[in-house]
């Protein structure tokens, strides 16, 4: 078995700065290969996350647009009612404290959603009319959203606020408005989660669908049991139907967790084959929703394939050429050397009159001088 060192010259000139060359360009090759990757995958997700977080704020805004207008209309419907017995006051049909517990009776009589209900503060943060008479005449006026119903006295308000019979903390919306002759802040407040109603999704079906990425990126809306609520191929169906089963873990992931992002292999109806999809998600608790962008990596990595192409074609190329001018270099040194092994066997063989041509005066020069 031939070694290394059994090799011409040539042979080792060209193997050594091949396997050298592939070297060197593999591995700078790999190295912008990797960069290149991870610069689409950053700006991938960038672009994602800008977008999951825009449809965030797509619907909370709608949202808290549609809370605050419902319970502004409550908030001034009972300022009316507040009006009314004023003036029967006025008129001398009531007396002012007559009026008063009329009108007190008819905001204790309303409900909103499911827990939500109408109070009044007067000036200095006590409460002069609550549906939990535990709370009547309790100066409130320690608590934050207090001190802003206070200053502002006219307006919305968001706070987290928990009932005298319940363990957690919830966030709450109110709208306020006020009475003045009699002194009060009339407001309508109630828990957010319960205006999911409010909130129409079919509203938002042409922002949200109108958010494209690459030529098959999409948004879309699902809740936590899957069901598609605005998709631009199969709304009204459930994802996990959809979904083979060996690819559920990761849509278990997206209708579970608070936000994050998931690859799993996806085929939109019309498709031929299952291509990889990146999510990122952020869910909205209060109206049981999950909002998601996404697209398929193989669209984004295209660049990337030819930035592979480019460097294999350049890699080939520049490899001819190093053969080439190794084998160029190599000649010049490997047939003189020839030349010279010649006429060394003839003088060997008892021909003295052989002699050599100097033909340069690098180092085979100097040895055929010699």
């Amino acid at each position: 078995m031939l070694s290394f060192a059994d090799f011409d010259i040539r042979h080792k000139l060209l193997l050594v700065y091949s396997l050298l060359f592939f070297l060197a360009f593999s591995l700078a090759g790999g190295l912008i290969y990797v960069f290149v990757k991870d610069h689409i995958r950053s700006t991938i997700e960038t672009e994602l996350k800008a977008s999951s977080q825009t449809l965030l704020n797509m619907v909370s805004n709608s949202a808290d647009l549609s809370i605050k207008h419902h319970l502004r209309a409550i908030a001034e419907k009972n300022r009316e009612i507040a009006v009314h017995f004023h003036t029967l006051y006025q008129q001398g049909v009531l007396s002012e404290n007559e009026a008063k517990e009329r009108a007190k009776q008819v905001f204790k009589a309303q409900t909103i959603g499911t827990t939500g209900y109408i109070y009044c503060l007067d000036h200095e943060g006590t409460i002069v009319m609550h549906p939990h008479d535990t709370l009547l005449g309790a100066d409130l006026s320690s608590y934050s959203f207090i001190r802003k119903q206070l200053k502002r006295r006219h307006g919305y308000l968001e706070y987290d606020w928990k009932n005298p019979h319940e363990k957690d903390l919830r966030a709450k919306a109110l709208y306020m408005t006020t009475f003045a002759p009699w002194d009060w802040i009339i407001s309508a407040s109630s828990y957010r989660e319960e205006f999911n109603e409010l909130v129409n999704a079919q509203d938002l079906r042409e922002s949200i669908l109108s958010l494209r990425f690459g030529q098959s990126g999409y948004s879309f809306v699902l809740d936590t049991q899957g069901n598609l609520i605005i998709h631009p191929a199969l709304e009204g169906e459930n994802i996990y139907q959809v979904m083979q089963a060996s690819n559920q873990a990761p849509l278990k992931k997206m209708t579970t967790e608070s936000s994050g992002t998931i690859i799993y292999p996806w085929r939109n109806p019309g498709e031929e084959k299952l291509r990889k999809k990146m999510v990122i998600f952020h869910a909205i608790p209060e109206f049981d929703w999950i909002v998601a962008s996404s697209l398929y990596l193989d669209e984004f990595y295209a660049p990337l394939n030819t930035v592979g192409h480019i460097i294999a074609a350049t890699m080939a190329l520049v490899l001819i050429m190093v053969i080439l001018s190794t084998s160029a270099i190599s000649s010049s040194i490997t047939n003189p050397l020839r030349e010279l092994m010649s006429q060394f066997q003839r003088g060997a063989h008892g021909d003295d009159s052989v002699r050599m041509t100097p033909k340069s005066k690098d180092e085979i020069g100097m040895l055929s001088r010699y």
